[in-house]
């Protein structure tokens, strides 16, 4: 740094000395060619001349041009000796502080700096590295403090605007960051952070094409300049390009192994690739160099929710969001460890925050509308599907999630709509297409148009033979008129998938209809291992055991499913007519009148309740009753007890 012009004098007049004369040569220790100063300076300190002022030049040239050759220890080395001659001297301090700094140790650069500061405190080099310590650091308001500073004394200092520029970036102030950099390039400064700068700010506004063409101009003239590569990491994330990314910020890491930004990038890229342990690691990192890394957190919140750790991603994402209000990530974040914890109102509130942040962001739009599904809010989520797709109209997933809520509200036209653009959007991915045909084929069965539906099983069936949802969506569409081919191909689906629970269920119900009672309950009896307390199932176990004449082993069923759903008119209706069959007609009539209380309109109890009325010899009520269920259904009297 110190390239004192005292040194020329120096030399002439110790020129009449023929060992430094020869040493000395021709002042190549001030030479700008790195690897020649250090050569000429070795000679001159080897020479033994002892001279105080010219070995102080010697150990600092040799210092500053040893870094420029990446040699920070040997830099640092010299560093020392320069100062043990000349403690007074701040330009030889700084030189320890550049040294220090290489070799990334950021607390002694820090030190050395201040020293240096204190011994010219009007010269803005030193005030130039401060303000770099601190960037790296994560501290931007003290960066540009120092920044400030430095231009203070030198208004035109390109380092200073351009160091500001990027801490403004950092701070999120956009515009400023821009107007300092056009300052310094006004200045004629060619320095390649202009590209840095000029990529930060297109990542500011999600430009990530225009980020990651000038973070690539830069890193083609300088290598291995870290924050570029974890700049340019970042942009490669977002544009998926994630092999690449976690390249370029595994190699800033590398350089710059104690700032936080390069660990944060390469953790959003780890999440991207669903590497969540590595993305804790990396955001974990990021905050023991910077406490108050606002990425860092959010990224370590959503590290913990893919790993299920509600309460620590509840803690980070609240972090996050005190440091920085206005992180909209933070907020959705947030709203993801609250909705794991089924604290749907505050994760309704914090979805609805990021959108305010982000009003452009149609994952936050699709978010909110699961969680008011999840609050049965079908309208409102409804709009946020719908304004979603606005923002994002090529992405299938989103009709598809659309048309769900609108097959809820029994909108079968709206659903097929939505689901016939997602088959466009879906484009040549078969497994995307796949289940966009399987869902228009229920959509189409609930809109009674039978034909469509069964070419959107057969086209499903085509794209992938080995899927059991297809056959077992032809199968619904096949139960009433065709059994036998729906039985065939609910057993095609289960044969596929052994564990495929609605191929069961839709054979059980078949089985059933065809008074196949003993195999509709080996089906709901396979249900219930996989599903062990739902009370229907345990309920059509009963039912189905009991019209084959097992009553004792179809009681203990019934009393399960009460257990499980004590209000559940099927099962008080199934358990009176087992005890009906077993002639216990007081038991009969309670459990038919505890289904009558729960659903009055059930015609199945009012006719049991009869029987077992008629069984009593209460020849009034039984007729009453009997009369009352033939009125509600004609065919009760075939149909009951099937």
């Amino acid at each position: 740094m110190m390239r004192r012009t005292a040194f020329v004098s120096l030399l002439m007049i110790l020129a009449a000395r023929p060992v430094l004369a020869d040493a000395i040569g021709s002042a190549a220790c001030e030479s700008h060619d790195a690897a020649q100063a250090v050569a000429g300076c070795g000679v001159i300190l080897a020479a033994g001349a002892n001279m105080h002022a010219l070995d102080f030049e010697a150990y600092n040239n040799r210092a500053l041009a040893e870094l420029q050759l990446h040699q920070p220890q040997a830099a640092r080395a010299d560093a020392k000796a320069g100062i043990k001659l000349d403690p007074e001297n701040g330009g030889i301090h700084l030189t320890l502080a550049r040294s220090e700094l290489a070799l990334h140790q950021p607390q002694q650069a820090l030190i050395a700096v201040n020293q240096a500061i204190s011994l010219m405190p009007d010269d803005p080099a030193p005030f130039v590295l401060r303000g770099e310590i601190e960037f790296l650091a994560g501290d931007w308001r003290a960066d540009i403090a120092d920044e400030n500073a430095a231009l203070a004394h030198d208004p035109r200092n390109e380092q200073a605007l351009l160091n500001r520029a990027l801490a403004e970036l950092a701070s999120g102030a956009v515009g400023q960051a821009l107007a300092d950099s056009n300052v310094a390039a006004e200045l004629g400064s060619t320095d390649p952070r202009l590209h840095l700068v000029r990529g930060l700010a297109d990542a500011a506004v999600s430009d990530w094409q225009g980020a990651v063409a000038e973070e690539s101009a830069l890193l083609a003239v300088e290598p291995n300049n870290g924050p570029g590569l974890a700049a340019r990491a970042e942009a490669e994330a977002h544009l998926g390009q994630l092999p690449a990314a976690m390249t370029d910020a595994s190699r800033a890491i590398a350089i710059l192994p104690n700032a936080a930004e390069p660990y944060v990038d390469r953790a959003y890229a780890e999440l991207q690739l669903a590497k969540f342990p590595e993305a804790l690691a990396d955001a974990s990192a990021a905050l023991l160099h910077n406490p108050h890394d606002v990425p860092a957190f959010t990224d370590k919140a959503l590290a913990e929710l893919a790993l299920e750790r509600p309460d620590a991603a509840l803690a980070d994402a609240t972090r996050a969001v005190t440091l920085d209000p206005r992180n909209a990530a933070g907020f959705d974040a947030r709203a993801g460890a609250e909705v794991m914890k089924s604290e749907l109102p505050a994760a309704l509130d914090d979805e609805s925050q990021a959108i305010r942040l982000a009003p452009a962001n149609p994952a936050y739009y699709e978010k909110r509308a699961l969680i008011e599904l999840r609050q049965n809010q079908l309208q409102p989520a409804l709009a946020d599907f719908g304004s979603a797709i606005v923002l994002a109209p090529d992405e299938p997933r989103l009709y598809v999630q659309r048309a769900g809520v609108e097959d809820a509200l029994h909108q079968p036209e709206a659903a097929i709509a939505d689901l016939t653009a997602a088959a466009h959007h879906a484009g040549l991915d078969a497994d995307k297409l796949y289940q966009v045909l399987v869902m228009r084929a229920g959509a189409y069965q609930e809109n009674n148009q039978a034909n469509q539906a069964m070419a959107d099983v057969g086209r499903a069936i085509q794209l992938n033979p080995q899927a059991p949802q297809a056959y077992a969506v032809r199968a619904e569409l096949e139960q009433a008129e065709r059994p036998s081919a729906a039985i065939a191909d609910d057993s095609k689906a289960i044969g596929l998938d052994p564990d495929y629970l609605p191929a069961y269920e839709d054979r059980a119900v078949i089985y059933g209809s065809q008074r196949h009672y003993a195999m509709a309950a080996a089906d709901e009896t396979r249900i219930l291992q996989m599903q062990p307390d739902d009370a229907g199932d345990w309920n059509n176990l009963c039912w189905f055991l009991a019209l084959e004449g097992k009553l004792s082993e179809a009681l203990p069923d019934c009393k399960k499913s009460l257990s499980l759903d004590p209000t559940n008119a099927a099962a008080l209706d199934s358990t009176g007519f087992v005890y009906l069959k077993l002639k216990d007609d007081t038991q009969a009539i309670r459990y038919y009148d505890e289904a009558l209380k729960a659903d009055p309109s059930l015609a199945t109890s009012v006719y049991g309740r009869g029987l077992a009325e008629q069984a009593e010899r209460d020849q009034a009520a039984a007729a009453a009753d009997l009369a009352l269920a033939r009125r509600d259904d004609p065919n009760i009297a075939q149909d009951f007890g099937s």
